[in-house]
């Protein structure tokens, strides 16, 4: 995605790096409210009152301007968490938590950019996970790449996902109740108790989805489904979508208005799917704590199963985001009952239910990306990992 040439002209003089600074404060608007695959250098050069020949004196292309703008968020985030102490945890966390919380609040744009970045350009998602694993190893004294990951998951996942969560619907505030129940639950965890996992969450299989494709409904939506995954939504055509399901391409207008509508009803049909596999995963498990880490053992067999879905539900993030914000809200609501009786019954500390699935979603997310999405690790590694994640989880750091 990215050029090798990053800038093809230097400025020197004033006006130069004004009008530099202007593309720059352009595009990055741009990409942060439109995502990059729906910004053109010509929508750049219009909203910088600048000709589209004078921004190619200054970039390559649109890719080059890119990778300056995330450059720039990643140099922003990184020093924010330059100064985080190691000397004990709990001041690690706090500063952690509230740093990270900071970059959101203070630098919407930047963090809009650089979370699309690190979904779509590889080098930075290293980057990324690079810092915060040598932040946790620093912390947390673990060099055991396994155990490693499950820290990460359950320390960064929360807070990560609070400001995409967030930042979808616009919203950058953070409340001070929100803030504090994040340390307390990476600190502390949920189990007011000394609970240990029971094995069997461990043990549980997951069926693929059996999909009825007589129908040239399902037919379309299967198709779609392969595309998107595969080719991704920008690059799959309507005619694509018609000739995968053996039909003309008028016959896709009888049942769909076109390719948002087809993908939102895919979206829709995941969480359906999703949600009817983890419950039945966790109604096999009386007790809370067992049911959150055989969802997270659920979740992943799921995806891992139907890897395209995964890809699909993230990559709308940066497409549609009303479509992902309806995604996520029916998961977060599907949480708030089983989580009041948890807490109501002893089985969890009490938190505010919203923000507790927020952060247990969070921890779903990024186990999600290194699994599904690149294919991190092996089923028998991930059954390690959710053994440490499991005392995260019940007893924090």
């Amino acid at each position: 995605m990215v050029s090798r040439e990053i800038t093809r002209r230097n400025p020197v003089r004033s006006d130069g790096k004004r009008t530099y600074e202007k593309l720059i404060e352009s595009a990055l608007s741009l990409f942060s409210e439109k995502g990059y695959h729906n910004v053109s250098v010509s929508m750049i050069a219009k909203k910088s009152l600048v000709k589209t020949a004078t921004f190619y004196q200054y970039f390559g292309g649109k890719d080059v301007i890119y990778k300056t703008i995330l450059e720039r968020a990643f140099d922003a985030f990184k020093a924010g968490m330059s100064d985080i102490p190691f000397s004990a945890r709990e001041k690690f966390v706090e500063k952690f938590v509230r740093s990270y919380l900071d970059f959101y609040i203070s630098q919407p744009l930047f963090h809009r950019v650089l979370h699309e970045g690190v979904y779509i350009d590889r080098s930075m998602f290293k980057r990324i996970e690079k810092l915060f694993t040598e932040l946790i190893e620093k912390s947390q004294g673990v060099s055991n790449r396994l155990k490693s990951a499950a820290i990460r998951w359950f320390l960064t996942g929360p807070v990560r996902f609070v400001s995409i969560f967030k930042s979808i619907s616009g919203d950058y505030t953070i409340s001070e109740k929100l803030t504090a129940e994040l340390i307390d639950f990476a600190l502390r965890g949920i189990d007011p108790d000394e609970y240990e996992m029971n094995p069997e969450v461990l043990k549980m299989n997951v069926e693929p989805l059996r999909i009825e494709v007589s129908s040239t409904r399902m037919r379309l939506l299967q198709s779609a489904e392969k595309l998107f995954g595969s080719k991704g939504y920008r690059h799959t055509m309507i005619l694509d979508i018609a000739r995968g399901a053996g039909v003309a391409k008028g016959t896709f207008y009888i049942y769909f208005d076109g390719k948002k509508q087809i993908l939102e009803e895919l979206v829709t049909t995941t969480n359906r799917a999703l949600r009817i596999t983890l419950l039945s995963a966790i109604r096999k498990f009386q007790d809370r704590r067992d049911a959150e880490i055989a969802g997270y053992n659920a979740f992943v067999k799921f995806f891992m199963l139907h890897p395209k879905m995964y890809h699909i539900v993230r990559e709308t993030e940066f497409f549609y985001p009303t479509i992902s914000q309806d995604y996520y809200q029916r998961i977060l609501d599907s949480y708030l009952k089983p989580l009041r009786e948890a807490i109501s019954s002893n089985m969890f500390r009490p938190f505010n239910v919203e923000h507790l699935a927020l952060f247990l979603m969070g921890i779903g997310h990024f186990m999600g990306e290194d699994m599904v999405l690149r294919r991190k690790f092996t089923h028998d590694d991930f059954a390690i990992c959710l053994k440490y994640l499991s005392k995260l989880l019940y007893k924090g750091v």
